[in-house]
């Protein structure tokens, strides 16, 4: 046994405190520099530059989920785990590897300017790079969650990772309000190759913090260990992983499908490029807020009454873009839209992650890399299924009286509803010993009601009844 861990008297390896604490600040280092790289060179900023290019719906649907298409390698990555450890491959696969496929990245509008590379040319390499950088990423994130899971106890899981996650989206706030100043109204081309620029620097000091992760030590492979299609194989059909990774992937289709189509939607309508910017920093800034709130709650009483809000905030949200347009109303409206999106998803990824690491043995990690990979593939399929839907939809038009509702529109109505699915079939991996929603709306609202009178009476379910009537 190494001087990293120590075993406790139920026989359980644990890391020390210290270890712990080093290997925590060096993650929350990681992803606050990944999330920076990713906001230069993977999200709004990215998207903005391959419409200048004149890029269709069908190209944005499949540049963005070329960002997300490496999910499959996520398998490969179990092996690699088992193998070789969470940190090694960490840093070569998630570390190295995809900064060597960026670096190109912040010369194409250099090049392009230059006249050495068409537009066609250039969203090809760019699909190319995001796609290699994506592979590659996914084979080493196969140790992201695992080694987390090594350091962070259970009784707090969803404090820290709302803590956790406060830290990164800070820094996508910062740096995306940055982008959007800096490119303001009609961006020159040097500004995207200083963006990208600055997103490649970040990919490169990421890979430094890695090297600082510590986790605990490499259990011996048995004779029988299963490969990672058997345990895929074994994952979907186990009644509680299979059920959760058939929610997830209904869940993330329908509440990614039109994000990056929100961009081109409101650009066609004629908002700047820096506007855009600064309504996307609002998924942050929501973020930000809410998580503390969403960590607590969840801790205290389950992941029911957090997943039954995040649905329901979630489909009133996306079915609110339908009145978007390009008048006063709108430009404040579409921040609204942008951050409560971004609250309401902020509660559902704290419900999940808290019941993953609930539901995942210490002892095999690898149901954590497949739900993590189902995760990832079902946001590479959702802008990939949308772009296809609005390229064959294109002429589409509806209207009738004051009613008028083309693709976009349609777009987003159809994941509002789909959101319905998901929101059904959560209840079948919840426990009966959790709080339901309605009990956690009186119990949180009970200050209020306490100030201004209990107007409205609430349905009381006394069998998970844990707290006593105000």
């Amino acid at each position: 046994m190494n001087d990293t861990v120590i075993q406790t008297k139920t026989g359980r390896l644990v890391l020390r405190s210290m270890q712990r604490r080093r290997s925590i600040r060096a993650a929350i280092g990681s992803s606050v520099l990944h999330t920076i790289a990713a906001t230069c060179m993977l999200t709004a900023a990215m998207q903005l530059y391959c419409l200048e290019l004149g890029a269709s719906d069908l190209y944005l649907g499949l540049v963005t989920c070329s960002i997300w298409a490496g999910a499959p390698f996520l398998l490969l990555g179990i092996s690699l785990m088992k193998k070789f450890g969470k940190r090694r491959i960490l840093v070569f696969w998630s570390g190295w590897l995809p900064a060597i496929c960026m670096a190109c990245v912040a010369l194409l509008p250099l090049l392009h300017k230059a006249g050495v590379l068409s537009a066609q040319w250039i969203l090809y390499w760019l699909l190319a790079a995001l796609l290699l950088r994506s592979i590659s990423d996914n084979i080493g994130a196969a140790g992201w969650f695992p080694v987390l899971h090594d350091n962070v106890p259970s009784r707090i899981t969803g404090k820290f990772f709302a803590t956790f996650r406060v830290y990164w989206q800070i820094s996508v706030l910062a740096s995306t309000l940055l982008i959007a100043w800096f490119l303001g109204q009609s961006p020159a081309w040097w500004k995207f190759c200083v963006v990208f620029a600055v997103g490649e620097v970040c990919f490169i000091l990421k890979t430094f913090c890695l090297k600082q992760l510590r986790e605990k030590p490499i259990p011996e492979q048995k004779p029988d260990e299963l490969s990672p299609w058997r345990v895929l194989k074994q994952a979907v059909t186990d009644p509680k992983i299979g059920y959760f990774l058939g929610y997830i992937m209904l869940y993330n289709l329908a509440v990614y499908m039109c994000l990056p189509f929100q961009i081109k939607y409101l650009k066609n309508l004629g908002y700047s490029e820096g506007y855009i910017m600064a309504a996307n920093a609002m998924i942050s800034l929501g973020a930000i807020l809410s998580l503390p709130f969403w960590g607590r709650l969840a801790d205290r009483f389950g992941n029911r009454s957090v997943f039954n809000f995040s649905h329901i905030g979630i489909i009133v949200v996306l079915a609110g873009w339908i009145v978007v347009d390009k008048n006063l109303f709108s430009a404040v409206f579409v921040f609204i839209l942008y951050g409560l999106w971004s609250v309401f998803q902020s509660a559902n990824g704290i419900a999940q992650t808290r019941y993953m690491f609930h539901s995942v043995s210490e002892k095999d990690q690898s149901n954590i890399v497949i739900i993590n990979a189902c995760l990832t593939l079902s946001i590479a399929l959702a802008p990939l299924t949308s772009g296809l839907f609005l390229w064959l939809c294109s002429e589409l038009h509806v209207a009738s009286g004051a009613l008028s509702m083309n693709q976009y529109h349609m777009l987003f109505v159809f994941s509002a509803l789909l959101v319905i699915i998901p929101h059904h079939m959560h209840k079948r991996f919840q426990s009966d010993a959790e709080t339901p929603a309605m009990e956690v709306f009186v119990v949180v609202t009970r200050p209020l009601l306490t100030l201004f009178g209990s107007f409205v009476s609430f349905p009381r379910n006394k069998r998970n009844s844990k707290y006593p009537p105000s």
